[in-house]
């Protein structure tokens, strides 16, 4: 098992979400894969009865492929000059795939402890963004959004409305959450999403109870009005590194489709890591 960083994007912007994924191989006590996966460039060649066009396609995939070349290189300069520094106590070593970038992804998602991506990825600019999409929504594996600053310190903030979705979340993270000690459970109850029957074991005061079986040192925190706003300030009042979370929202036409709250927590200028799941 491994904590996953998957690198795409920017070089320039990658150290981020690197020194995140350190910061989580050194709390879980794993080694670190870095993944560079591009398509195949000859899926950019188009072949027609035209020579001419097959020259173009053959022209429009060498260029593709010297792209991904120069890239591939750049992400795994800035891989390793982070890694390098954290010390010698980092087992850490970069993968390099070619194919379909989404399923392979996700194929290496399956067997990590933590998923890491850029920040970024959440925006459907990003190069990034439909792999996110695809490991998060469709595959409803748990990732980690990098925190703007790298480090995850202090205590996991838990974004708690009692529905499957923050469950999940929860359950996934749990290692995470474990190695950070301390968790605030942030309950805003006139945002409650608690299945009908459920509202006894989807409480916060019932997951504090569960988190503290687990080990896990954990407090409710009652909040009011926007939940976005709320969250982002308990986060700062509790120095929170972590911020865990249930992905609501779907995928339609290659496009991430957040609630309200996620995206406002995903653009937040200097936002914790945001651990979720679907």
């Amino acid at each position: 098992m491994t904590v996953l960083c998957v690198l795409g994007g920017s070089a320039e912007k990658a150290t981020p979400q690197i020194e995140t994924a350190i910061s989580l191989s050194k709390r879980l006590g794993r080694p670190l894969t870095g993944l560079v996966a591009f398509p195949d460039p000859a899926n950019a060649a188009m072949y027609y009865v035209s020579g001419e066009t097959v020259m173009a396609g053959a022209s429009t995939m060498s260029a593709v492929k010297e792209a991904q070349d120069e890239a591939r290189k750049d992400l795994e300069t800035a891989f390793d000059g982070v890694a390098s520094a954290a010390g010698s106590w980092l087992n850490a070593e970069i993968v390099q795939e070619t194919g379909h970038v989404q399923s392979t992804t996700a194929a290496y998602a399956i067997l990590s402890d933590a998923n890491v991506f850029p920040r970024e990825a959440s925006l459907t600019s990003h190069s990034l963004n439909a792999t996110f999409e695809y490991v998060l929504m469709d595959e409803r594996l748990p990732v980690v959004l990098a925190s703007t600053t790298g480090a995850i310190e202090g205590p996991a903030l838990i974004a708690w409305d009692g529905s499957p979705r923050a469950m999940r979340a929860v359950r996934a993270h749990l290692p995470l959450i474990q190695s950070l000690g301390h968790a605030v459970i942030a309950h805003n109850p006139d945002k409650d999403r608690e299945v009908a029957g459920t509202a006894e074991i989807a409480s916060a005061e019932a997951l504090a109870d569960w988190l503290r079986a687990e080990r896990v040192e954990a407090k409710v925190e009652l909040f009011s009005g926007k939940v976005s706003a709320g969250l982002l300030e308990l986060a700062k009042t509790h120095k929170a590194g972590l911020i865990v979370m249930g992905a609501y929202g779907h995928s339609r036409i290659g496009q991430m489709l957040f609630g309200g709250t996620s995206r406002a927590l995903l653009r937040a200028e200097g936002g914790p890591a945001l651990a979720m799941a679907h």
